[in-house]
């Protein structure tokens, strides 16, 4: 365990939740490599490349009254020199132009490499439980 790198990886993962928040979505992936592979909850559920799925903010991201709901819990972190996984929760939601208020709690999990002794995310994974009646 290294406290150091696990302290900057929160703080890279604070600027996303910032980002988000405030639907500045030229910052939004800034921490991420130009090749990460992320999984969304929306079609089409896989992307390749950071500019793949910036492409697709404005098809799905809902207009919401900003700053939006955007906060994680549960954040979990590890981390050595060179490579870190995290995972949390993400409480989302906001309130859009009719004033209707939206929300969910979806899963999300990171990987991390340093690069150019910065810390960028490789992986990320956000996903939405399936919930089955008993």
């Amino acid at each position: 365990m290294n406290q150091n790198s696990e302290n900057e990886i929160k703080s890279v993962l604070s600027q996303w939740v910032e980002s988000t928040r405030f639907d500045k979505k030229d910052h939004i992936l800034a921490h991420h490599l130009s090749n990460a592979v992320i999984f969304d909850v929306l079609a089409p559920l896989k992307y390749q490349t950071t500019a793949a799925y910036r492409d697709n903010f404005n098809r799905w991201q809902p207009p919401f009254e900003i700053p939006c709901l955007f906060e994680l819990s549960e954040l979990s972190i590890k981390a050595e020199a060179d490579i870190g996984f995290a995972h949390c929760l993400i409480h989302c939601g906001g309130t859009l132009p009719d004033g209707k208020e939206v929300s969910d709690t979806v899963r999300a999990t990171f990987g991390f490499v340093k690069d150019k002794g910065s810390w960028k995310i490789a992986h990320h994974h956000v996903s939405s439980p399936l919930v089955l009646s008993e």
